[in-house]
């Protein structure tokens, strides 16, 4: 694979308009991580999107969007922690790791050939506070060491947002965040998860457009969830049953 296959423009260019000017290292972290996305990509489906600049526009610069709301679940709290649910690809959670290299990140996949390829990027990055997790969602939030033990918890293209709410929202301690990149038609979608909201202990922070959507060229919207109050025992419900039978 050419140098240039992977050569960054946007992310760099994003990072700098929120403030964050990433270090060469980190740029080198991040072309890396496209290469050996686009090659395990050939191998598992691990996105749609098989051309660069796609994925360097909708995947890792889309991701650094949610840095204004990390810091700020993540202020002054040390080692601030994140959980990315269902993260697949390792959307959000690996450019957000390259990003904040403090930051301590759960890569959290069902999929076992998703998470060898997170591993991989762990290791080939030396992304030290990274770990991917190989498990259900609805079981590993009933563990003691991780429910209940996150400021932030990120879901990208997860399911709708009822089912993605019982199925990260555990995972947050009381005033922390969980971070929904969705798509612009939204209102539906947020008028479906009020009864999720009410029942989980979370209140709506905000529904904002992407911001830089106009260099992204994507407009979305970034849905904010703050868990006012301990999630319920009860959820979430055995695996399968958030998606089949959303709280709505």
């Amino acid at each position: 694979m050419s140098h240039s296959a992977v050569e960054l423009q946007l992310v760099p260019e994003v990072a700098a308009k929120l403030g964050t000017p990433l270090t060469p290292e980190q740029e080198q972290a991040f072309r890396r991580y496209a290469e050996l996305l686009l090659e395990w990509n050939r191998r598992i489906n691990l996105t749609g999107l098989d051309d660069w600049p796609a994925i360097e526009r909708r995947l890792l610069a889309e991701s650094l969007l949610l840095l204004p709301w990390v810091d700020q679940a993540c202020t002054g709290t040390v080692p601030c922690r994140l959980i990315d649910v269902g993260s697949g690809a390792g959307i959000p959670g690996i450019p957000l790791a390259i990003a904040r290299p403090t930051l301590h990140v759960t890569l959290l996949d069902a999929t076992a050939k998703k998470v060898r390829f997170l591993q991989a990027v762990v290791r080939e990055l030396g992304l030290r506070h990274a770990i991917p997790i190989h498990e259900r969602a609805e079981l590993l939030a009933h563990h003691p060491e991780h429910r209940g033990q996150y400021d932030v918890v990120t879901a990208r293209a997860l399911a709708h947002l009822a089912t993605a709410l019982e199925l990260t929202l555990p995972f947050l301690h009381p005033d922390g965040l969980a971070l929904f990149p969705k798509g612009k038609e939204i209102d539906h979608e947020l008028a479906e998860s009020e009864r999720a909201l009410t029942l989980l202990g979370g209140e709506l922070v905000a529904v904002e457009p992407f911001p830089l959507a106009e260099r992204i060229g994507e407009p979305g919207t970034i849905v904010v969830v703050r868990l006012v109050r301990p999630v319920p025992d009860r959820y979430p419900r055995r695996p399968g049953i958030p998606g089949k039978r959303p709280l709505r």
